[in-house]
């Protein structure tokens, strides 16, 4: 019945919308025009006038005494240089082969897991599997590494009686490098694939008779659904070509290992905040987002018109997967359980291994009232996100809205725009912000690619809603209240946790913007800490663990709402 409703919706809104200009389509739809008009300022100030300083910066001889308009011009310069330099060459080679390796592996073991996980019999065990491998997402990269130097120190391991320094050894660390990622991420490419498998079970279930049900195998049942849905994450992760956990690669890299090791992020850094070339760091960051740019718009029109309903699917629990084949429920458990214990492994260094010998006062790492400061400063730029989110997403709830195209296009273009560019930092440095908490707090309102997994979901579930209320006669403004926020709030909150996940775990924000010690935030406490080779270790590790703790709980706390569908938001971080 709601589908006859919703196709007879369609029905009369095309036939009216055949009788109607593009000016009475835009008057009928002013909402959407208007409601949008705070977060694109935002993104104007924050995003876009930094993005058009970054291009001049890249075309002039930037001298930071000078300033933006009176350095001298140089055209092209920046680029050619940077393409004759074998050293860019080599970063840009090593950063193509880390995120290749780290996609096609993240893949391979996301889909056998998800298979692994569709297999087990017992909803709670597939329950509590999916959710340990979740964890360490949570974890701040900084503590994540720092946990993975520490277990392969010759000198501090307690498992290794090697003298082979593994971090130092170019041989061995683009690997290590990878595996440490895939471990730290891996959790939600098969949370998204094993809800495709939930999906697929859902729908046959509501569908089929019973005779239809025992003629479907496990192929089409279990793996195909799994394997759409891993590539569908792959071709997203094509978005990213050019990025790489920042953080993780830092506080893993050292000179010893940079022929193999250093990435174009990490290199952009060091030549822009460490040597002052900041012309030739906008250069890069032109060449990253021209080429990420690319890959973006063709990963978004194939996801798009091919797997689009492998990532939003209605979700279905977990629990909606019949998995009746004994043999293969012990080979599930078997399975899961040898990829368990590589994720208890750090979990066990983290929050048990260092509080084995007791609890250590911590309070010289940082101050009570820093850490509320932080948690306040998160909290409100989550509320700032979720304000944005919600605003941008509406308009692409309605599919004959005049410039809907061109809209999507230019959301597309400020996400691939990315952050933390050096053009960011002389934005900030020209509005007298640097030394202040007021980037953390302003930079941290964007994750546009949350905008489209919130129309996603929605469109996904309540378009046929959508439009029975368009054609009832009903204003946009009163669908905006009484159908839109009620749908998309528990998501909408859910993505607002993994933002607030995303801030808390970050240090960059303060690695570039502080330079007073005391100010910095926690996790950048930590990092400082933890490359300074002083301490206790096992205090660096408990401190660790508390730092971790606020993220954790977020996550148990909104895990019914934390779906796959949610999870996507995320791809464009890992």
């Amino acid at each position: 019945m709601e589908h006859q409703a919703g196709a007879a919706g369609r029905e009369e809104i095309k036939l009216t919308g055949n009788h109607e200009s593009i000016a009475q389509r835009i008057w009928r739809y002013k909402l959407h025009y208007i409601i949008v008009i705070p977060a694109m300022l935002l993104l104007i100030i924050f995003k876009i006038i930094p993005f058009v300083s970054g291009i001049w910066i890249s075309l002039v001889d930037y001298k930071v005494f000078t300033g933006l308009f009176n350095s001298q011009w140089v055209g092209f310069d920046h680029f050619t240089r940077l393409f004759a330099d074998p050293i860019f060459r080599k970063v840009l080679v090593n950063t193509l082969l880390i995120k290749v390796m780290y996609i096609f592996i993240c893949g391979a073991a996301a889909f056998l897991i998800a298979l692994a996980l569709g297999s087990i019999r017992s909803k709670l065990v597939r329950g509590l599997f999916s959710s340990l491998f979740l964890i360490p997402f949570f974890i701040p990269s900084v503590v994540f590494a720092f946990i993975f130097l520490y277990m392969l120190s010759p000198s501090t391991s307690p498992f290794l009686t090697t003298e082979t320094l593994i971090w130092a050894d170019p041989d061995v660390f683009r690997p290590m490098l990878v595996f440490v990622e895939v471990l730290k991420t891996c959790g939600i490419p098969i949370m998204i694939a094993l809800a495709a498998i939930s999906a697929k079970h859902a729908a046959v279930e509501r569908q089929a008779s019973e005779s239809t049900k025992s003629k479907l195998s496990y192929m089409q049942m279990n793996v195909l659904p799994a394997l759409r849905a891993v590539a569908a994450f792959m071709i997203l992760q094509l978005s990213t070509l050019l990025s790489t956990d920042f953080e993780l690669i830092r506080s893993l890299v050292n000179p010893l290992v940079y022929e193999v090791g250093d990435t174009l992020e990490h290199y952009s850094f060091r030549i822009s905040f460490m040597m002052m070339e900041v012309s030739q760091s906008a250069a890069i960051g032109l060449v990253q987002f021209g080429i990420q740019l690319f890959f973006t718009v063709i990963a978004y029109f194939i996801v798009k018109g091919n797997f689009l309903k492998d990532l939003f699917n209605g979700y279905a629990s977990p629990s909606a997967i019949k998995a009746e084949n004994g043999g293969k429920s012990i080979f599930g458990i078997a399975i899961a359980c040898l990829y368990a214990i590589v994720v208890i492994v750090p979990l066990y260094m983290l929050f048990v291994y260092p509080f084995a010998g007791g609890i250590e006062s911590i309070g010289s790492f940082f101050s009570f009232w820093n850490v509320v400061s932080y948690i306040v400063i998160d909290l409100l730029a989550v509320f700032m996100f979720m304000f944005i989110t919600v605003t941008l997403a509406y308009p692409l709830t309605v599919k004959r809205l005049p410039g809907r195209s061109v809209y999507k296009l230019l959301l597309i273009l400020i996400i691939t725009m990315g952050g933390g560019l050096i053009s960011e930092y002389l934005f900030a440095r020209n509005l007298n912000m640097v030394n202040t908490i007021f980037p953390q707090f302003l930079f941290g309102f964007f994750n546009l690619t949350a905008v489209f997994v919130l129309k996603s979901i929605f469109n996904a579930r309540y378009a046929d809603l959508k439009e029975q209320a368009e054609a009832g006669g009903r204003g946009e403004l009163h669908t905006f209240i009484t159908l839109f926020i009620p749908k998309i709030w528990k998501p909408l909150l859910a993505l607002g946790a993994l933002q607030f996940v995303v801030l808390w775990n970050s240090y960059y924000p303060s690695l570039i913007y502080l330079a007073n010690v005391e100010n910095y935030s926690p996790v950048m406490q930590f990092a400082q800490q933890a490359s300074s080779g002083e301490g206790n270790i096992r205090v660096i590790l408990q401190f660790g663990a508390w730092l971790s703790l606020p993220s954790i709980v977020i996550f148990l706390l909104f895990r019914k709402w934390l779906t796959s569908e949610v999870f996507v938001s995320s791809i464009r971080k890992l």
